[in-house]
């Protein structure tokens, strides 16, 4: 007879498939045990073993206990001839999707274990805990001249599964090469599995002995309860990866880099089977008769406690309190989209499917897609109105090759940084409106009360046509219209930190600060929330798509519960602040009301009034309507006056093409060039280059040539400037002066040194005062531009060329923020020359001295105190007019008035609603209460047909 054929691993599952299935497999011969090796231990044995080997008899050898199947030894005269085909099975194929059919039996064991009379494995002799003898994970045997290296197995540790009380099974099955993983290695152990008639199946054993299986099938590795705690732990703290925690387990097993067997596979299927479980545990899911299939959308999601909930934390009168107070039942949401939580092109979601089904944080899959397959070919974005926010260019910029998912959208509570549920989800190409609109409407689905306010830093387009692309989506898709399905009311406003981006319109139309019944909302919590999650993107980057975003929902639901915790000291902190503040700005306004004339007061008061009711009125009172000052509008000014004088004393010409404004406006633009002739010149280094020094030589010739000219005309108006050159001429011993460095003699620098008729001081203190105004404008813009800058630069820049180019620009900017100091300064003190000579003082209340602590912007970013506690700088609130006629000077009251009673409302409104909070998160916790006692006095059944209380 000829040998048989040399069979593959897949071979012997057939037979054992076979063997199983025939009547004899279900011979149970009593007090044996089976020695259940696998033949190849290199292969993932616990993977190839059909579903019908769950539990069940396997016929053995009866000679010896210890000796392998004989159906299963290729050299058997008895075993198949021809080799059988190999058939694929579903647990090889897709071993989690296999493990969702048990989710009910998993979470049942881990509550059972909660309850009492489950203590863990002991050992029979000395009673100590299994869990002690893994402590150590390097064991050494004394053989007589050293101590050599050895493993639990060696050593004769036996673990015994199946009876509780202690007792030994008399009919075991034994499995010697099983893997443990705890939190000090890798552990290799032998485990007696029961195998009475009574048998539990294989995972449950493992499970009551705080043992995680790798698999619902013929289980050979494990992990133990501590070290997928310890992980999730890990992980939620530190962002570790499993590979990286996983390495660490293998080098405190053996740091010498003995090979292993490698179970990083199994680890991952376990650490995310428990991530799943724990969450439906706390969800109380395990106590829901009709199972994990039941969990309603979003059921699973840590709730925010102070957030309204109708049914759970607000009185039962709150839908028909009072106009005045239903502001206080009003639901707070931020959105904003996440690009480092991208997703390379890895698995798919048929092969990589999620766990959680929209239970927690992100929306559900399958209908997401289906959404985004009907509309993200119509629903286009708007063409901005605004200025241009990186919000609206990524959402065509971001993404491309090799990437399946750009980032992460949200919509979350605003006031308390905590996510809501089915409100986090993928973007495929940067932040479109169709995507955002979804997380949006979902979230809006979740149960809100009447009112929301939603913040967005695009909330200026992004709003605009919101009820028309609602309307859509029910019309055609069936999704609720939260308008008209729901009849929310909604206002749109700014992040506070993102809203000095926009034009002054958005300033003021979408700002929280002047918004009524909003508090100290700032709208800010979603950029807060992403820097704490972004530390584990390069991780989840590399995931397929279910494990990702199951890793994702595990770390929001931590961020969450974390952020409760903190609510007790948070909001202490935030009361005691709030009185503090309230009676301070009440009493500031109180001041400054007082001091007011009352018909202006009243006035102002009908008008803000009037606003806060119809905020889309076309009159806004904190906006400003008078013109703003610019230099050129002063010289057209007095072009015209000059224009007059001609035509009325045609005799008064001195010189026909440049009259004495021109003269002095063109005296003032020499001087700036020499003032950025300067700054070029010190500029040049050592090593500056022949053509840097060639440029900056033909820059100072051809101003040279124009100061000359200048010069020329300047005689024919003031003939006394040519003593106080000859005089400079004899003091400098005729010694050459650099054309930066040349005086002009403007009106300014000859008082109190020549005579000069005050009609040149008075055109030059106007066109100064003029100037003064567009440099600090200037200098706000660039205070601005160096915040926005940093905010980008710690966005989006990533890689050393990037920062150094970005370090590069910032430091342009700041220079240029520097000069312009510097030459608000230098006019000043020019002004203060010009003022003295004509009697004027008024304007020092205006254009003030500019300290160091002035040049800050009016943003977090760059001052530490927060909006309700700093006093703004001056330089913002200075006002367009020029502060010299009677309507400019009104409308600048007008305005820090309305501000003064926007700060007092704001804080007063916060007191109020931080009230209301901490009377709802009593609340909330109460209905917890009340829930988990009654589900604690219910019975429900198991999956095995037990009962639990």
């Amino acid at each position: 007879m000829a040998p048989p054929k040399k069979r593959r691993q897949g071979d012997y599952d057939s037979i054992l498939m076979e063997n199983i299935l025939t009547p004899q497999a279900h011979i149970l011969q009593p007090h044996t045990s089976v020695h259940s090796e696998p033949p190849d231990t290199s292969l993932d044995y616990e993977a190839e073993i059909d579903m019908s080997l769950l539990g069940a008899p396997i016929l053995e050898d009866s000679e010896s206990s210890n000796s392998h199947l004989h159906w299963m030894d290729p050299n058997n005269d008895d075993s198949v001839e021809e080799p059988v085909k190999r058939r694929r099975t579903v647990a090889t194929d897709k071993p989690l999707q296999q493990w969702t059919e048990d989710i009910d039996r998993y979470l049942h064991e881990l509550l059972r274990l909660d309850g009492p009379g489950t203590a863990p494995l002991c050992c029979m002799s000395c009673g100590d805990d299994y869990s002690n003898s893994v402590a150590n994970p390097v064991w050494s045997s004394w053989d007589g001249a050293l101590f050599t290296p050895t493993n639990l197995k060696a050593l004769g540790l036996v673990i015994r599964l199946g009876h509780s009380d202690g007792e030994m099974c008399p009919n075991v099955r034994i499995e010697e090469n099983f893997v443990i993983l705890h939190v000090n290695g890798l552990h290799s152990m032998t485990v007696y599995y029961c195998n009475c008639s009574c048998i539990e199946l294989l995972p449950v054993q493992l499970l009551r002995a705080r043992l995680f299986p790798a698999t619902t099938i013929y289980p050979q590795t494990a992990a133990t309860f501590e070290v997928l705690q310890n992980f999730q732990m890990t992980s939620f703290m530190s962002k570790i990866s499993a590979f990286e925690y996983y390495q660490a387990l293998v080098r405190m097993t053996d740091n010498a880099g003995a090979e292993l067997p490698d179970r990083y596979p199994s680890f991952l299927r376990m650490i995310r089977e428990w991530r799943h479980l724990k969450m439906l545990k706390r969800a109380g899911r395990g106590h829901n008769s009709g199972g994990v299939k039941s969990t309603m959308p979003g059921e699973c999601a840590v709730l925010c406690p102070a957030c309204p909930i109708p049914g759970m934390n607000l009185p039962s009168t709150w839908a028909s309190v009072p106009l005045e107070k239903e502001w206080l039942y009003t639901l707070f949401v931020g959105i904003d989209a996440n690009f480092r939580l991208k997703r390379l092109s890895r698995s798919s979601n048929e092969r990589d499917p999620g766990l959680n089904h929209g239970y927690a944080y992100f929306v559900e899959e399958t209908n997401f897609k289906k959404y985004l397959d009907e509309f993200l070919p119509c629903i286009k974005d708007d063409i901005s109105t605004c200025n241009n926010h990186d919000a609206i260019k990524s959402a065509s910029i971001r993404g491309g090759k090799g990437v399946d998912a750009s980032g992460v959208g949200k919509t979350e509570c605003a006031r308390h940084d905590m996510k809501r549920p089915l409100s986090i989800g993928d973007l495929q190409k940067g932040e479109k409106y169709v995507n955002m609109d979804f997380f949006f409407r979902s979230s809006m689905a979740q149960n809100p009360p009447k009112h929301v306010v939603v913040s967005y830093d695009i909330c200026c387009q992004w709003s605009r046509n919101l009820k028309a692309r609602c309307r859509l989506y029910a019309s055609r898709f069936g999704l609720h219209d939260p308008f008209v399905d729901l009849q929310l009311s909604m206002r749109y406003l700014v992040p506070k930190f993102h809203l000095i981006a926009h034009i002054n319109q958005c300033q003021v139309d979408y700002s929280f600060n002047y918004t009524p019944d909003v508090g100290r909302t700032d709208g800010e919590s979603p950029e807060r929330g992403w820097a704490a999650i972004n530390a584990i993107a390069s991780s989840t980057k590399e995931m397929g798509p279910g494990s990702r975003r199951d890793t994702l929902d595990d770390h929001f639901g931590d961020y969450n519960w974390r952020k409760i915790l903190t609510f007790p000291s948070m909001f202490q902190r935030k009361a005691e602040q709030a009185i503090e503040q309230r009676a301070e700005h009440v009493s500031a306004f109180q001041d400054f009301d007082a001091a007011l004339p009352e018909h202006d007061v009243l006035e102002w008061t009908s008008m803000v009034q009037a606003w806060e009711k119809a905020p889309d009125a076309e009159y806004n009172p904190f906006q400003a309507t008078v013109q703003k000052i610019t230099e050129n509008a002063v010289r057209l000014e007095l072009a015209e006056e000059d224009e007059a004088r001609l035509r009325d004393d045609l005799t008064s010409t001195i010189h026909e093409d440049i009259p004495p404004s021109r003269l002095v406006a063109q005296g003032m633009e020499l001087e700036d060039h020499q003032r950025f002739l300067r700054i070029e010149m010190r500029g040049l280094g050592p090593h500056s280059t022949d053509l840097q020094r060639s440029k900056v030589i033909e820059r100072s010739n051809r101003l040279f040539r124009k100061i000359e000219a200048w010069m020329a005309i300047q005689i024919v108006y003031t003939p006394a400037v040519v003593t106080l050159r000859l005089r400079d001429d004899r003091l400098g011993g005729q010694e050459h002066v650099a054309t930066a460095e040349i005086p002009l003699y403007l009106p300014s620098a000859m008082l109190g040194k020549a005579p000069c008729d005050l009609k040149f001081v008075d055109i030059e203190f106007r066109l100064r005062y003029a100037q003064a105004h567009e440099t600090l404008y200037e200098i706000r813009r660039a205070i601005l531009l160096r915040s926005q800058m940093y905010q980008s630069k710690d966005r989006l820049v990533r890689g050393q060329r990037m920062n150094t180019r970005s370090n590069a620009l910032i430091a342009t900017v700041s220079n240029r923020l520097t000069n312009g100091v510097a030459k608000y300064r230098e006019i000043r003190i020019t002004l203060l020359r010009l003022g003295d000579a004509l009697k004027k003082t008024s304007w020092e209340f205006i254009l003030r001295e500019l300290k160091d602590e002035d040049v800050v912007g009016i943003t977090a970013e760059e001052d530490t105190r927060s909006e309700g506690l700093r006093s703004v700088s001056w330089i913002w609130k200075l006002t367009e007019s020029d502060g010299m006629d009677g309507e400019g000077k009104k409308e600048a009251l007008r305005i820090e008035w309305c501000k003064a009673r926007a700060r007092a409302h704001r804080w007063q409104e916060e007191c109020l609603l931080l009230n209301e909070e901490m009377r709802r998160i009593i609340a909330f916790f109460e209905y917890q209460v009340e829930l988990w006692s009654s589900r604690a006095c219910q019975t429900y059944p198991y999956v095995d047909g037990t009962t639990a209380k």
